[in-house]
């Protein structure tokens, strides 16, 4: 957004093409705030820019970067430790990371060491029922209306679909978990995902 050129233009050759997944997540991590009339940086996607400025010396030089690290498998916080710490600065301002994490944590103690998305979703929505729902699941009624009972209880067969899960928590939360060197395992769009393969596990756990 701060870039000279048209901010889909930049997006969709320089970083990512799912453009409006892209502007989804900015907005759900709080790096832009959009308004029926416009859509602006937050006070913490302009300090993302004052890092860029102050490293490369402008947005443009710092997409340049971006370019080389296109495809590649590596983490944020192992090709460059300052964009790392840049993106759990970002994902801990985030006021579901941190919960998030601590459960995890207590999953870890519990002897789940790798547990799967319907476990975490399961452990959390006994903790934390509206959090749960609200995070993880889309907004959709009839997904949910699909997922809970008539008492707020979990069908846990439905968990098993990929389809029912909120695309910004289990694709783009989950891969910025990934890149900030807190999670194992990058997130995956719900229409490639299978639940029960999806671990969700810390990537340096407190034994």
């Amino acid at each position: 957004m701060y870039h000279p050129d048209e901010t889909e233009c930049v997006l969709s050759k320089r970083v990512v093409g799912a453009v409006d997944g892209a502007r989804t997540g900015a907005a759900f991590l709080d790096l832009v705030d959009e308004r029926p009339d416009r859509v602006q940086l937050t006070p913490l996607g302009r300090e993302v820019v004052r890092f860029a400025l102050r490293e490369y010396g402008s947005v443009d030089a710092a997409l340049r970067v971006f370019d080389e690290w296109k495809r590649s498998r590596k983490r944020f916080t192992d090709l460059a430790p300052k964009w790392g710490m840049l993106t759990r600065r970002v994902v801990y301002a985030y006021p579901a990371t941190q919960l998030l994490v601590e459960e995890i944590q207590r999953l870890h103690k519990d002897g789940f060491a790798e547990p799967t998305l319907p476990q975490v979703v399961e452990y959390l929505h006994e903790l934390h029922p509206s959090f749960t729902v609200e995070l993880f699941v889309r907004g959709d009624e009839a997904v949910r209306s699909r997922l809970l009972d008539v008492d707020g209880e979990l069908r846990r067969d439905v968990l098993t679909d990929g389809a029912v899960y909120h695309s910004p928590t289990v694709f783009q939360l989950k891969a910025m978990l990934y890149h900030a060197g807190i999670l194992t395992s990058r997130g995956a769009e719900p229409s490639n995902l299978d639940p029960e393969t999806d671990v969700w596990a810390l990537r340096d756990p407190l034994d």
